[in-house]
């Protein structure tokens, strides 16, 4: 009995990795052989571009104003401007304000310029903005400082405020005054408000 399980042992010591060794050349000599240039081809990055204009995707911008708000931008890409230093090109960008004070503004818009020498993100596309749900708005386009509190939306500025519908030309987000811990939302220039009556 022991004779027998030592043949059986010393043949399969033998037939396995020989089995193994044609499994594995077949797989080498079925499989076709890869093109490189083919797979570039193939690729949906357009790899070019990458090289001529290289870009973050999700990109994120975080820190702490002058004032004490934390400004946090987003964006789904971001690309250097080569002719102008620290200035990037965004697109889909989407912001968060918070204030010491708990307050929350949000804002978003389809492209963006966030300009470092000039302290400044410039939006444009349709630009949303909320305000802790209170304000509900759109408009054309925004700037917000990158040094302190203060957006800046300019252009056909409507939507929802707590008393209705409001439309203005202009309208800004600020510290009420220095040292106040509190901010006002500011609206200038055809300013016209639709009352709405809550039962």
């Amino acid at each position: 009995m022991a004779d027998r399980h030592s043949r059986i042992v010393a043949v399969l010591k033998v037939v396995l990795p020989l089995g193994a060794l044609v499994l594995l050349s077949m797989v080498f000599l079925i499989s076709r052989s890869i093109d490189p240039e083919r797979a570039v081809e193939m690729a949906t990055v357009d790899i070019e571009s990458l090289v001529r204009e290289p870009r973050i995707t999700d990109a994120r911008f975080a820190g702490v104003l002058d004032d004490g708000a934390a400004l946090t931008v987003r964006a789904e890409t971001a690309r250097a401007d080569p002719d102008r230093g620290l200035r990037l090109d965004m697109s889909r960008v989407q912001g968060t304000l918070r204030t010491e004070t708990g307050r929350v503004a949000e804002f978003a818009a389809q492209g963006g310029i966030l300009d470092q020498p000039n302290n400044l993100l410039s939006m444009d596309g349709g630009v949303t903005f909320s305000s802790d749900g209170e304000y509900v708005l759109r408009m054309d386009r925004m700037t917000a400082a990158l040094d302190r509190t203060v957006l800046h939306g300019f252009g056909n500025v409507q939507g929802r405020a707590p008393a209705g519908e409001l439309r203005a030309d202009v309208m800004t987000l600020r510290e009420a005054e220095a040292g106040a811990d509190s901010y006002v939302l500011v609206f200038r220039g055809a300013v016209k408000l639709i009352y709405s009556v809550r039962e």
